[in-house]
Parts: C-alpha cells; structure tokens; sequence
C-alpha cells in the first residue's frame, strides 16, 4: 500500500514542477513583448528598442537629430563664407579700423557697420582670399549704424536674406565672421545662441564675444538666411539690425 500511495505522491509532485516551468516560461515571454512594446509608447523613449533575450538597448534618434544639425549648419557655413570681407579704413595711410562686412550685391556692394568707416577716413578698402580692392561709401544710416560700400570688384558670391519680418523667441541663430591669427592669416569662425528678445529693428540675442569679431558680422538662421548684421552693446552682448531694416536702407 505504502509504495503505491509514494508513487503517486512523486508524480504529482513531477507534474507539478513541469507545470510551474512551463507557466514561467510562457509568464516570460509574454511579460518582455508587453514591456518592450509599452516601453516605446513612452514619451521621449520611443527610440529605444528591447530585444528579448538579451535586452540590447539601441539609441539611435538623438545621433541622427546631431547628424542633421551638423549637415545643416555645414551647408549654412558653406553658403556664406565666400561672401565675407575683410574691410580696413584709412586716413592717408593711416590705419583707422580694421573690421568685417558681407556681400549683398554681386557687383560690389558690400555692407557694415558704421564703426569700421568713420567720418575721418579718405581711404577705405576691401580684402577678400588675400587680394585687396579699393572701395567708397555709397550710403550710410546712421540711425541705424549701417554702411553701404561699392567695391571696385564684380562677379561676387552674395548672402541671402530672410524673407520673413516676424522672429521666432527662442529661434537658433549664429555668428559667422574671421579672425587672424598674429602671423595675419585669416580663420573663420562661428559663434551660436538664440533670439530672446524680438520685434522691432533689433534682435537681442544670449551671444557673447568681442567687439572686433562679432561688429558687422551676418547674423544667420539655421536655414544660412541673414536675420541681421550684427554687433555688440558695452556688455559684450550681440544684437543685431533685422534684415528688414537692412533690406530696406540697401535695395
């Protein structure tokens, strides 16, 4: 009787382990499909991905946005350095002011600010990829800081200007200009931030540099459009003239 009544205990004791393994397992499984499938509803984890044995996780959605940003900016770079120039006024020859200006006219016409093309100079001219080019004031805006050159030079690349009269709070802009280093070899170089404060003439932006850098430098969006010529308040802060007001006081 003893032996029989053990035999049966040890089967139901055997079918009850095969039982627990194979609800476990099946448990498992259903419980990691669920939760990955979960896991990528959720706000800002939608690019992660859970394989199911051995929970690989892959990032891939911020690289890419990177990728894109740096293509973009790249191409912004590219479109508008060409029309950059080195701008040096004179007084006989005298050197008054060293500053950077921008293309806006094929045929020579080239913006920048009034603090590189004071009412003493008689002499200003225009250097750009090492060969230098005579230039006269064709207008000015004094209100608004603005100085309009004719360079005796024509067949130049120029910037494009933003279409747009409206600018987005919070809106990604850069700095595009050169510096020389001390054996005066000209670099280019970028400084970038946002727009905090718009509407109006004047774009105020977070962006900090100095004065001979960033004074009559384009200001640009991410698109490579001019939103403004820019220069800096006695903070070290850089605003900039709109490109409305630009287009009006140039074309």
């Amino acid at each position: 009787m003893v032996p029989a009544l053990l035999r049966i205990y040890m089967k139901k004791r055997i079918l009850y382990f095969f039982s627990i393994l194979i609800i476990g397992g099946l448990g498992g499984t259903l419980f990691s499909n669920i939760f990955a499938r979960n896991l990528s509803r959720l706000p800002g984890l939608s690019g992660l991905q859970l394989s199911g044995q051995d929970q690989t996780v892959i990032v891939n959605k911020t690289e890419q946005v990177f990728v894109e940003q740096s293509v973009i900016l790249k191409k912004a770079i590219d479109q508008n350095l060409p029309a950059l120039v080195a701008i040096r006024s004179f007084y006989n020859d005298t050197l008054i002011s060293s500053g950077i200006g921008f293309v806006v006219g094929a045929d020579g016409l080239v913006l920048t600010r009034k603090e590189w093309v004071s009412s003493t100079v008689n002499k200003i001219s225009i250097e750009k990829e090492g060969k230098i080019f005579s230039a006269e004031v064709l207008k000015k805006d004094d209100d608004n800081g603005l100085v309009l050159l004719k360079a005796n030079i024509s067949n130049l690349p120029v910037v494009s200007f933003s279409n747009t009269e409206v600018y987005e709070l919070g809106e990604f802009v850069f700095l595009l200009g050169v510096k020389y280093d001390p054996s005066g070899k000209a670099m280019s170089f970028i400084n970038s931030g946002i727009l905090k404060t718009v509407g109006g003439k004047v774009l105020d932006t977070n962006i900090n540099e100095d004065f001979k850098l960033a004074t009559g430098a384009p200001l640009l969006n991410a698109k490579g459009e001019v939103v403004g010529i820019a220069a800096v308040n006695s903070s070290g802060q850089v605003f900039a003239i709109s490109s409305q007001t630009i287009k009006e006081f140039v074309f």
